[in-house]
């Protein structure tokens, strides 16, 4: 029988936090302490928790927060309340020819492993009322877009079984340019195991 250990991400270890930007876009405000809390006004950044030490295997992630809301996403698929993306290892790195021409944060999601690359990202989707169910690549990677929960009251918790390969790290994705959204998402919990 393998025991495995419950890890509560710290949020004051922001050493493991990767907070960046994308090129065209105002990033979102993003506060660590005690919760997580990234404030949305028209804008979009990646946020990446990498795991410390080798990729890993788990069983479930779980994340708990809430969402004050201004001015709705509404349906649109390119933004998001929150999405935790599991970034799982895979045989994709990027020669330097690549490297060269791919912007900061995708290079960021392709290294957070010294030793492998990246296979596929799943992203774990928080509504308000849609029903996302779709697949896209960025290059050979896979990126699996599904909602897994719904906000009531402004609240969510997403408990997710995870696939059985080695996580590199986590995508904590929130976006509101496409549809110039406004809200403020708070995390409160988030746990490996």
């Amino acid at each position: 029988m393998k025991l495995h250990s419950l890890i509560i991400i710290p949020f004051i270890a922001t050493s493991n936090f990767l907070d960046l930007k994308y090129s065209k876009i105002t990033p979102n405000i993003v506060k660590l302490d005690k919760v997580i809390e990234i404030s949305v006004n028209e804008s979009a950044s990646p946020l990446f928790v990498k795991i410390d030490g080798e990729p890993k295997k788990y069983l479930e992630a779980s994340v708990e927060g809430e969402v004050q809301i201004e001015k709705e996403i509404g349906n649109n698929e390119n933004d998001s309340y929150f999405q935790l993306g599991v970034i799982y290892e895979g045989n994709y790195r990027p020669n330097g020819f690549v490297k060269a021409f791919l912007p900061e944060w995708i290079l960021k999601v392709l290294t957070l492993s010294d030793t492998t690359g990246v296979s596929e990202i799943d992203f774990l989707d928080v509504s308000n009322s849609r029903e996302l169910s779709k697949s896209d690549n960025i290059r050979d990677i896979k990126l699996n877009f599904q909602t897994v929960s719904h906000l009531e009251n402004g609240k969510f918790k997403i408990t997710a079984k995870l696939k059985d390969k080695k996580v590199l790290g986590f995508w904590l994705r929130t976006d509101g340019d496409d549809s110039k959204a406004k809200f403020n998402l708070k995390i409160n919990r988030f746990e490996v195991k």
